[in-house]
């Protein structure tokens, strides 16, 4: 997104504990070289290196989930840097608790409005759509390989019965 220039961006939210702490000891509207969205295992990707804004805070985040609310904890609203030091119109939520993205109060919970933006990016398997989708124009789904498939039919499960969906098209069907 940042090589073709998008702007009013909203991704949210990797969970990055360090890099959320490094944004509070640093303080709102620092600038600094920062790695962030550190993967869970070796296959789901790289991490990202960029020289930073802290643009928002908040100690205690939580977003809905349904009729609950699910605790996000400490987390940080940055925005990516170009080589002048201007935003790019990109907002990223840093998260220290390993929860789904459920919903746009997520985002509201650091000051972004996710209906004003062009482009929401969600991290997440599919906890998301429920909420997200009301006020999404198209929903795209992106497969972000191991260990958490978006499409988990093919994914060789060891411990999964094979007769249940979406290993099966329809385990109630006849056999």
């Amino acid at each position: 997104m940042r090589l073709r220039r998008a702007r009013g961006v909203a991704i949210g939210a990797p969970w990055a504990p360090v890099a959320a702490q490094l944004c509070f000891v640093a303080g709102e509207g620092a600038g600094k070289p920062l790695r962030f969205d550190a993967r869970s295992a070796p296959e789901t990707g790289k991490h990202c290196d960029a020289l930073i804004r802290v643009i928002g805070l908040n100690a205690e985040a939580e977003m809905r989930f349904g009729e609950s609310i699910a605790l996000v904890g400490p987390a940080a609203q940055i925005a990516p840097l170009d080589r002048a030091g201007e935003t790019t119109g990109i907002a990223v939520l840093l998260k220290t608790l390993r929860v789904q993205s459920y919903d746009p109060s997520l985002f509201t919970a650091l000051g972004i409005d996710p209906v004003a933006q062009n482009i929401v990016v969600i991290r997440s398997t599919n906890h998301f759509c429920a909420a997200f989708a009301p006020i999404a124009s198209e929903v795209l789904y992106c497969g972000a390989g191991k260990p958490y498939p978006n499409i988990p039919a093919p994914n060789p499960y060891r411990l999964v019965r094979a007769d249940i969906w979406p290993r099966m098209d329809d385990p109630f069907g006849e056999m």
